[in-house]
């Protein structure tokens, strides 16, 4: 107590102290939590030695708990018995819980609030309870009753400090000497103004995205020569922001019972030094453990710093409900995904708020529901039918198209239909994109054969290492068709009634394979071989061309058919027409070369043979193409039906 507030004091109008009462008790709650913290970072190092040590050095000395001996806290704990541990400096900290929990109810007493005698009896019965730390001295199961959060337990020394919180943050908005653009204000020096004033800006610009979302207050004072800014974020329990201001200096003090919100907060930033963030909870308080992070920045000029507290002012409607739109996007996609979604959503000002005001989870599923009947398989999620990076961009739009119509009056119904159109094109996206692979494969497989079919005629022109050339180039392209088949594979393997597009993707890689095999054999003609040996054999590899062309135009113009050009599924149909008859006129032309080869005198078999063998293969693939062309009618005639 410092000797101004006993000289008020003995004047008996405690009430002139709330101002100063309030400074003080947010640093008591400050340095409460980091205690709470220290003890539960000593028993985890206690329990695991291995593990990583977290000093919390950065957050001890704007605390306030610079002491040297705290220093051991964390790395000196040992196990003396699995119920005992020596923690140095314990019952320091723990003698200070009780004198910093006492600071935080003098503003109450002095304010003579209405929450006072509550909160005073279960302080009375919470600092009996605590652990006398002789020796340094604790039982994990001591520091576990201190930190516990659970509601539906005993009562704990977390839970009276938060709740304790909660009435002082109430107090500082009721006390307040003044309002400084929506904060509530206590006793600052003209120099903090403008710093009041960037921060509630930021704030303010963004505070809409709430939708209504109680939270966000904001309170000031100045304490022990800087500015403290503290928001409530939401009114979480165990979520506080408290913001430093010295000269040249921000200091953040932010805790979190969600990890992963705390990392999401802190990648918001750029040019912070952050405290580390503990990655595990202490041993056997895994679901009580709360996360307590610092960060720090110096600046050079005014405005810079300006401009800091004004972007950090701007990121905090962000963290509302965050824990809960993570869980509803994670129905969706996968973890990591969905916070990079999440934090594109902040950067880019849309938020989550929006998407969780107009159901969450559920405006997604209806769209699912609407849309996807018969295109999605029961039970897929819908990453894996879409694909993360396409799910992603979804629930991207999702979010924009939320807080865009929100914010635009727009009705629901309006916005949901919105949604259900963005998803429903992603699924004619979808098989769109394997007809478009399809495509490039039957390019790949186009170019093969006519790179066959303009050498069988002019074989005997073709020295060995032309021969060899087109072999190894053939090989190429059937390496490339593979790629494309397995790309399209997967897509097929996404979407509902893929499996008519999977037997054509299939056919036109049988089709691609019996052509490298083809190249293959012509590479293996003997040396001298008369080229009329393999001229019989020109009609029916022009035959397998014209095949694969009109195979294109069929997949090309059954790509436009979920974009509603319904006149193209007549060219569809009229191409794939035109290969079941080229697979018929090659069964007539593979009849003919062989009975050239047949009729045709040769001194070595190995010319017939071979001849054999490519009438063979360029016939075959033909007939891998006439199936991929009926698979692919099916699937029109599926589309048509719609």
């Amino acid at each position: 107590m410092t000797k101004k507030v006993q000289i008020v004091q003995e004047l008996g109008d405690s009430s002139l102290l709330v101002p100063t009462l309030l400074a003080d008790a947010l640093a008591a709650n400050d340095r409460l939590k980091l205690g709470l913290t220290l003890l539960q970072e000593a028993a985890a190092h206690a329990a695991n030695p291995a593990r990583a040590v977290n000093s919390l050095a950065t957050e001890r000395r704007a605390a306030g708990l610079g002491d040297p001996q705290f220093d051991a806290t964390v790395v000196g704990a040992q196990a003396l018995a699995p119920d005992r541990l020596h923690i140095p400096g314990a019952r320091t900290l723990v003698t200070g819980l009780a004198c910093d929990l006492d600071s935080m109810l003098a503003p109450l007493r002095a304010a003579s609030s209405p929450s006072f005698a509550e909160l005073d009896r279960r302080c009375t019965t919470v600092l009996d309870a605590l652990p006398k730390a002789e020796r340094d001295e604790l039982a994990p199961r001591d520091i576990q009753a201190m930190a516990s959060a659970r509601r539906d337990g005993p009562d704990s020394l977390h839970l009276v400090v938060m709740d304790t919180h909660k009435a002082i943050n109430a107090l500082a908005a009721e006390s307040a000497l003044e309002e400084i653009d929506g904060a509530h204000v206590h006793h600052v020096d003209p120099a903090d103004r403008p710093r009041i004033k960037a921060f509630m800006a930021g704030l303010q610009r963004t505070a809409v995205l709430a939708f209504g979302h109680p939270g966000l207050g904001t309170s000031a004072v100045r304490s022990n020569g800087r500015l403290i800014i503290q928001n409530d974020i939401g009114e979480t329990e165990a979520h506080v922001l408290v913001v430093h201001v010295s000269d040249d200096t921000v200091t953040i003090t932010y805790t979190d019972v969600h990890r992963g919100r705390a990392r999401f907060f802190m990648a918001m930033f750029d040019g912070v030094d952050w405290s580390p963030l503990a990655e595990k909870a202490a041993h056997g308080m895994e679901d009580d453990v709360f996360y307590l992070i610092t960060g720090r920045r110096a600046f050079t000029d005014e405005a810079a710093m300006l401009g800091f507290l004004e972007y950090l002012g701007s990121r905090l409607v962000f963290l509302i409900d965050w824990n809960k739109a993570r869980k509803s996007l994670q129905t969706f996609a996968g973890k990591h995904e969905v916070v990079d979604i999440l934090s594109w959503a902040a950067a880019h000002d849309h938020g989550h708020r929006a998407f969780l005001e107009l159901g969450g989870a559920d405006l997604v599923y209806e769209a699912v529901r609407r849309t996807a009947v018969g295109r999605i398989p029961y039970g897929a999620r819908l990453d894996a039918t879409l694909g993360s990076a396409e799910c992603a961009k979804f629930l991207r739009r999702v979010l924009r198209q939320t807080s865009e119509g929100l914010r635009a009056g727009r009705s629901l119904r309006l916005i949901r239909d919105e949604i259900q159109a963005e998803l429903a094109q992603l699924f004619d996206t979808a098989e769109a994109a394997v007809l478009t692979l399809l495509v490039r494969h039957l390019g790949v497989t186009r170019t093969l054969a006519s790179a066959i079919a303009g050498r069988v005629g002019g074989a005997g022109d073709a020295s060995a290492a032309e021969r060899a050339w087109l072999a190894g180039r053939a090989k190429q392209m059937e390496e490339k068709a593979d790629r494309l088949t397995v790309q399209a594979r997967e897509v097929c393997a996404r979407i509902q009634g893929g499996e008519m597009l999977r037997l054509a993707v299939d056919e036109v890689e049988n089709a691609t394979d019996a052509l490298d095999e083809a190249a293959f054999l012509w590479s293996l003609a003997p040396p001298g071989d008369p080229k009329a040996s393999y001229a019989a054999l020109a009609d029916l590899a022009d035959i397998v061309v014209d095949s694969v062309s009109q195979l294109v135009r069929a997949a090309e113009a059954a790509s436009r058919l979920p974009q509603g050009e319904r006149l193209d599924a007549a060219a569809s149909l009229q191409a794939i027409d035109a290969v079941t008859l080229a697979e018929r006129r090659a069964d007539a032309a593979e009849r003919t070369a062989i009975g050239a080869l047949m009729s045709m005198p040769a001194a070595d078999a190995r010319s017939l043979v071979l001849g054999l063998e490519l009438a063979r293969a360029l016939e075959g693939a033909t007939d891998h193409l006439a199936h991929a062309a009926l698979s692919l009618r099916d699937r029109v005639l599926e589309e048509l039906s719609r």
